[in-house]
């Protein structure tokens, strides 16, 4: 799991060097009082086997820090909240500035449909967090804390995806463009572009003729959902929708078509730049490929000037083409290189 950086804190995973800042915190009686499994003395080999990174499948924890000082701990387990801070570090938003962040990275990187939270009764402090994270009272349960060595009465708390989609929209601008979801009034533009011979031509997943079943069957199929595997719609700001944009795929891969009465204007390097930017802060995305047929010299220059680099061919079979086609293949690092201005 990547670093999560937000405007004041810094979260990465755990590692041996950080048993004696944990131990500064769980030490605290009030402050793991309210946690369900930290025990109480603070026991340095409990400590020891939390320092060491999560199984990924399982999903992240680990320490926060604000500047290089340690102030806590964070995660999302099987699809639950958890986190302390020390109290010194109490009622100043870091629970809730990093949590922002952090559900937004377990609902890039995860398939959880929802995901949850416990709450002993009586933790008021808490509770204000998950309200102001989006998350819902959803019941009562029993909750045991190792600490107080007691069972106590909780609610459970949970934050679905479709709530977190819509309080989160993807939304980028640029200084002449929009991303963002493809509107169904805008149905009737985008089957007018995407059915386009010379825009069909060029892409993999685009009939030609294509009917306007078909295009909404397209737009719902690619519809955002918190991760990879999207396409949204590109749009003059203020303006009409000029095209499309896609990410998905393993390894992952992006892909675009303009409008071609919008071609030659420099929108789908802006769209795609910005887009790339993106995925890169948004799924930790590190490494991304692109096609382009041989045939296709535009799409070829955006690739080059956003510092995709080729590294091979392939033929290909185009859906509208009668022929196999040359498919030349790049790829771009989101992280040791920048895209070319």
């Amino acid at each position: 799991m990547d670093e999560i950086i937000t405007k004041r804190l810094y979260w990465r995973p755990p590692c041996p060097d950080d048993i004696d800042g944990y131990m500064g915190f769980v030490g605290d009686y009030e402050v793991v009082k309210w946690t369900a499994t930290w025990p109480h003395p603070a026991d340095r080999d409990v400590v020891a086997s939390r320092c060491v990174p999560l199984d990924a499948a399982r999903g992240f924890a680990g320490p926060v820090f604000l500047g290089e000082t340690q102030i806590g701990g964070m995660g999302i387990v099987d699809g639950e909240l958890g986190y302390f801070f020390g109290r010194r570090h109490w009622g100043k938003g870091f629970a809730s500035e990093m949590g922002r962040s952090m559900v937004a990275r377990a609902f890039h990187r995860y398939d959880w449909p929802e995901i949850t939270a416990c709450v002993i009764r009586g933790n008021g402090a808490s509770v204000r967090v998950l309200e102001k994270l989006g998350f819902e009272h959803t019941g009562r349960s029993r909750c045991a804390s190792v600490a107080q060595r007691k069972t106590f009465d909780a609610d459970t708390y949970a934050l679905t995806r479709a709530n977190w989609l819509v309080a989160n929209p993807l939304r980028i601008e640029t200084p002449r463009l929009v991303i963002r979801a493809i509107d169904p009034g805008d149905l009737t533009a985008f089957h007018a572009i995407a059915s386009r011979k010379e825009v069909a031509t060029m892409m993999q997943s685009i009939a030609h003729p294509l009917s306007r079943d078909q295009a909404r069957a397209w737009v719902e199929e690619r519809r955002y959902q918190g991760r990879p595997g999207f396409c949204p719609g590109v749009y003059l700001k203020d303006g009409p929708l000029i095209g499309a944009l896609g990410i998905g795929g393993d390894p992952v891969t992006v892909a675009s078509f303009l409008d071609p009465a919008r071609w030659g204007r420099g929108y789908a390097t802006e769209a795609m730049r910005a887009f790339l930017a993106d995925a890169q802060a948004r799924f930790g995305v590190g490494v991304v490929e692109a096609g382009a047929l041989h045939d296709n010299i535009a799409s070829q220059r955006v690739l080059q000037k956003l510092g995709f680099l080729k590294t091979g061919e392939k033929e290909h079979q185009p859906a509208e083409r009668l022929e196999p086609e040359r498919l030349f293949l790049y790829r771009l690092s989101l992280t040791n290189e920048k895209a070319a201005s």
